[in-house]
């Protein structure tokens, strides 16, 4: 993984063979299929029946929907993980949002849009909505260093305690796919829903967008 990681080899390119790998490795043929099929079941490597084993882009959806936090799930699987900063404003919410958060007529909200990527690679387009009655000055925080839920647990003494999202496969705008790397027609992923902190109380309603 950390060589596909490197560079080593480019995206199409054909993997070594389970007989290569355990003669290079030293270990047994088993162990060999074992690894293979974990960086198959990770998005490192796709098989082909009948022409072998290709290297592809890792797929950072995969597994991932029970997870709260991006950054820390990424992190977890030994991948590198950046959050670029495209705007911080301070917004009034539409009323779908407002709703959703709980917010009173003029409530504002801090309005975080990023982009996610793993290994340079953007896999995601994020907009978070976070009360500031709930996180004052939230945007004195450096938003793109750390997971932006870690932030608000350690900061203001918060326990994230679930998300309910929606999913919808949907094309993306031209917007979003210029900044994802992908052409206006093709596929992508919405998600979008509320995050919850103790006593049920919503913390943040994100829109994002996942590139396949």
């Amino acid at each position: 993984m950390r060589e596909i990681q490197e560079g080593r080899w480019a995206e199409g390119a054909r993997f070594p063979s389970d007989q290569e790998l355990t003669s290079r490795l030293g270990v047994s043929r088993m162990t060999v299929r074992q690894a293979v099929s974990e960086l198959v079941n990770d998005g490192f490597l796709r098989r082909d029946h009948g022409k072998g084993t290709f290297v592809t882009r890792p797929r950072a959806l995969r597994r991932f929907w029970t997870v709260i936090s991006f950054t820390e799930e990424m992190r977890s699987r030994g991948l590198e993980v950046q959050n670029k900063l495209l705007g911080v404003r301070r917004v009034i919410p539409p009323g779908p949002i407002r709703k959703a958060l709980r917010l009173g007529p003029g409530e504002r909200v801090l309005q975080i849009r990023r982009i996610r990527a793993v290994h340079g690679q953007p896999i995601a387009y994020n907009v978070s909505n976070i009360p500031l009655s709930r996180c004052p000055d939230l945007d004195r925080c450096d938003l793109e260093e750390d997971s932006l839920y870690l932030i608000i647990q350690n900061r203001y003494g918060y326990r994230i305690t679930r998300g309910d999202r929606a999913y919808r496969a949907a094309k993306p705008s031209r917007a979003e796919a210029a900044l994802l790397g992908v052409a206006p027609g093709d596929s992508v992923l919405v998600v979008e829903g509320a995050t919850f902190v103790d006593r049920e109380v919503p913390i943040d309603y994100c829109y994002e967008v996942y590139r396949e």
